[in-house]
C-alpha cells in the first residue's frame, strides 16, 4: 500500500516534462556557451591545432586547452577531423589533439559538479543583460556565455528536481541496482544516450543528478562513465562521412582510442571503482544527512571517475601512438589520395644563406603548384562526372593553397627582411607575385567547382557544342597550368614564352565561345536558364589563363614589374 501511495504522489506528466525540458535547456545551454566561447576565440582557434601541434605531447596539450576553453570535446574532435580532410594537419598530430580533447572534457564535469545551481538565474540575468543592453559584438558573446552558463545549471537542477522524485520509486532503484550487477548494462546504456543526444557532457550531468540521490551503485555509475565516452565518438564519426581516407583515419583512432579504453576498464572496472571510492574517501569526507558516506552521492565522485578514466587512458595509449596510426591506416587504406609533400621552410636558412632560403622557397612554391595541379583535376572531372569524390578532394585542394599562401608569403617577407642584393631582392617580388597567382588559380577553380554543383543540384543539362568547347578550354588550360609552373621552376624563357604566345589564343578563344554560346540563346537550342552559368564559367577559365600569364611575364622579364599583370 505505500509503493501505491508514493506512485499516486508523483505527478508522471510534470516529471516527464521536467526531464525533457531540463535535458532542452541543459543542451541549449552548454551549446549556446560553446559556440559563442568559439566566437570570442576566434580564427585563433584553427591557428593554434594548425601552429602548435607538431608533435603528439604538444597536441595533447592543445586538444586539452582548447576543449577546455570550448567546453565540448565533441566540437574540438570535429575541428580537428575539418582539419585533416583539408590536408592542414597530419594523422599523428590529430591523435594528439583527440587525447587532449578526452581529458579538457572532464573540465564540464567538474563545473557540474560545483554547487552552484541555486545561482543559476542571477547568471542567466546577467548574461540576458550583457545580450540586450550592450552593442560591443564580443561583450554580447560573453554575454551569450554568462546565459548559456546559467541555462546549464538551471536544466541540471529542472532534471534533478525530478530524478529524485523518481528514485522513490522501488522500481527505479531496482533498475539502477540493476546496472551494478551488471556493469555492461551501464556501458550500453552510456554509449547509446551520449551518441543519440550527442553530447558527453549531457549524460555525465545526467548522471550526476541520479548519483546524488543515493541510489546508483558506484560501479554503475563507472560502467555508463566508461560508455559514455563510446558514444561521445559519434561526433567525430559524422564529421567525417564523405571525406577523404585521412578524415576517416581520424576519426576511426578517436573510436579506437575510446573503445580500447572502455575495454581495459572494464575488464578492470572492480578494482578501479575500488580505486575511485579509495581517492573519494578521502577528497569528500564525511557523512550525508542519513548517515551514510558522502562521496556515495556527491556529484564530484563522479568527476574522479571521469577524469581517472581519461588521464591513465591517454597516459597508457601515448606509448602506443604509432601502433595506433599504423593500424587505422591498415584498416582504413587510402585509395586515390593526394599525397603533399610537406612544406619544411627552414628558418636557420634566412640569415644564414638568403640564395639557399630563396632555393627554399621555390621548392615550396613547386609544391603548391602540384597542389594547383591536383586540384585543376579534380575540378574537371566533377565538372564533367558529378563525383561528390572529386569535389571533395578539389575542396582540400583549395584550403590547402590558402594555408601555404600564408605560410610561404611569410616566409618570404622575412628573407626581404634580410640582408638582400638586387637581384635577390627581385627574385623574392616574383616569388611572392607567383604564390598569389597559384592561390587566386586556386580562388577560380573553387568558383567553376561552385557553378557545377549548381548546375548538378538543378540538373540542368549541358548542351553538347557547350560541352565541347569546355573540354578544348580544359585541355587548352591543364596544359598553360603545367607549362608555366614549370617555365616559373626552372626559369624556362623559351617555355614561359611558349604560354605567353599561347595567352592570346586562349582568349579568341573565350570569346568565340561565348559569341557561340549567344547564338545558342538566339536559336533555342540551349536552356535559358544556362545563360549565366556558361558565362561565368568562361570568365574564371579566362582568369585562370591570365594568372598563368602573370608567372612566365616573371620569367620573361630581367628586372620585376607590376606591368602587364592580371589581379
Amino acid at each position: 500500500m505505500p509503493h501505491l501511495i508514493m506512485e499516486a504522489t508523483i505527478d508522471w506528466k510534470v516529471t516527464i516534462f521536467e526531464i525533457l525540458g531540463g535535458l532542452g535547456i541543459f543542451l541549449f545551454g552548454i551549446n549556446m556557451m560553446s559556440e559563442a566561447l568559439k566566437k570570442i576565440a576566434g580564427a585563433k582557434l584553427k591557428l593554434i591545432l594548425e601552429k602548435t601541434t607538431n608533435t603528439p605531447l604538444k597536441g595533447i596539450f592543445v586538444g586539452l586547452f582548447i576543449t577546455a576553453i570550448i567546453q565540448s570535446s565533441s566540437a574540438t574532435s570535429a575541428l580537428v577531423v575539418g582539419l585533416v580532410r583539408a590536408g592542414l594537419m597530419t594523422l599523428p598530430q590529430a591523435v594528439g589533439v583527440i587525447f587532449g580533447a578526452n581529458i579538457g572534457t572532464t573540465f564540464t564535469s567538474i563545473l557540474i559538479s560545483l554547487d552552484i545551481g541555486s545561482y543559476a538565474m542571477p547568471i542567466m540575468f546577467v548574461g540576458s543583460a550583457l545580450i540586450f543592453f550592450v552593442s560591443n559584438k564580443k561583450i554580447k558573446n560573453f554575454g551569450r556565455v554568462f546565459l548559456g552558463f546559467g541555462m546549464l545549471f538551471f536544466g541540471l537542477e529542472t532534471m534533478g528536481d525530478a530524478l529524485k522524485q523518481l528514485s522513490t520509486l522501488p522500481e527505479f532503484t531496482a533498475m539502477l541496482a540493476k546496472v551494478g550487477e551488471l556493469p555492461i548494462l551501464g556501458v550500453i546504456t552510456g554509449a547509446a544516450t551520449t551518441a543519440v543526444i550527442q553530447s558527453s557532457s549531457a549524460t555525465i550531468g545526467i548522471l550526476q543528478q541520479l548519483f546524488s540521490t543515493g541510489q546508483v551503485p558506484l560501479i554503475g555509475a563507472i560502467a555508463i562513465v566508461l560508455g559514455d565516452n563510446i558514444g561521445t565518438t559519434v561526433t567525430s564519426v559524422m564529421a567525417s562521412i564523405g571525406g577523404s581516407a585521412a578524415a576517416k583515419r581520424t576519426a576511426m583512432t578517436h573510436v579506437m582510442f575510446n573503445t580500447i579504453g572502455t575495454v581495459i576498464f572494464f575488464i578492470l572496472i572492480k578494482p578501479y571503482s575500488q580505486l575511485i571510492t579509495f581517492l573519494a574517501e578521502r577528497l569528500i569526507p564525511g557523512l550525508d544527512e542519513f548517515g551514510a558516506p558522502l562521496y556515495l552521492s556527491s556529484k564530484f565522485t563522479i568527476s574522479l571517475a571521469h577524469i581517472g578514466f581519461n588521464l591513465i587512458n591517454v597516459f597508457i595509449m601515448y606509448f602506443f601512438i604509432k601502433q595506433l596510426v599504423w593500424l587505422v591506416t591498415k584498416i582504413i587504406p587510402g585509395k586515390g589520395e593526394m599525397v603533399v609533400d610537406e612544406i619544411v621552410l627552414d628558418e636557420t636558412l634566412l640569415k644564414e644563406s638568403p640564395d639557399l632560403a630563396l632555393e627554399n622557397a621555390k621548392d615550396a612554391i613547386n609544391n603548391m603548384g602540384n597542389v594547383a595541379r591536383g586540384m585543376f583535376e579534380f575540378t574537371y572531372n566533377y565538372a564533367f562526372s558529378k563525383d561528390e569524390k572529386e569535389k571533395e578532394m578539389a575542396d582540400q585542394c583549395e584550403e590547402l593553397l590558402d594555408d601555404m599562401d600564408d605560410k610561404i608569403h611569410n616566409y618570404l617577407v622575412q628573407i626581404a627582411g634580410g640582408d638582400l642584393g638586387e637581384k635577390q631582392s627581385q627574385l623574392v617580388a616574383k616569388d611572392m607575385d607567383t604564390v598569389t597567382d597559384i592561390e587566386r588559380i586556386g580562388d577560380h577553380l573553387d568558383n567553376l567547382i561552385e557553378f557545377f554543383e549548381v548546375r548538378h543540384e538543378k540538373k540542368m543539362v549541358m548542351h553538347e557544342k557547350t560541352k565541347e568547347e569546355l573540354e578544348d578550354l580544359f585541355g587548352i588550360l591543364r596544359q598553360t597550368i603545367d607549362e608555366s609552373l614549370n617555365a616559373y621552376i626552372n626559369m624556362d624563357r623559351d617555355l614561359a614564352l611558349k604560354v605567353n604566345q599561347r595567352e592570346d589564343t586562349l582568349d579568341k578563344l573565350v570569346k568565340k565561345y561565348r559569341k557561340n554560346h549567344v547564338n545558342r540563346l538566339n536559336d533555342k537550342t540551349c536552356e535559358e536558364n544556362e545563360a549565366g552559368f556558361y558565362v561565368d564559367i568562361l570568365s574564371n577559365l579566362e582568369r585562370i589563363g591570365d594568372h598563368c600569364n602573370n608567372m612566365v611575364i616573371n620569367v620573361l622579364t630581367d628586372d620585376y614589374t607590376h606591368d602587364d599583370r592580371y589581379y
